[in-house]
């Protein structure tokens, strides 16, 4: 193997571990959500190559609004889908829709976009 191959590999197997750490490991922060008048919990969360935040903390049982603003064109992020709240959502872009859930038991429930790339949790507790 001369050195040419060995240096492509290397880049490329970084590459790979690029893709895999950004898509499927790396989670950009997490939020509690804030409580406003009538105990109702409110998040704003952008979509721009993934979910910020990416992962919420709300309590168990009570009302929680999602408000969820696409600043991007990619047509992944057009779609948010809660399959364990039994919502999905169509994200226009530049524009906040609000999506309304109750978590009724503590746990953490997954939220991705329509292809499933994008990835966020809501951590009830």
């Amino acid at each position: 193997m001369t050195t040419t191959q060995v240096v492509v590999t290397i880049v490329g197997l970084c590459v790979v571990a690029g893709i895999v750490w950004y898509f499927w490991l790396w989670t950009p922060g997490q939020a509690v959500a804030r409580t406003a008048a009538g105990g109702v919990q409110e998040v704003e969360v952008t979509v721009r190559g993934g979910y910020e935040p990416a992962s919420i903390v709300v309590e168990a049982g009570k009302p929680v609004v999602l408000r969820f603003t696409r600043r991007e064109p990619s047509t992944c992020g057009e779609e948010v889908v809660i399959p364990g709240l039994g919502k999905r959502a169509y994200l226009p872009e530049n524009q906040p829709v609000t999506v309304e859930v109750t978590p009724e038991r503590p746990g953490e429930y997954e939220f991705t976009c329509g292809m499933n790339m994008y990835r966020g949790k809501l951590i009830a507790r």
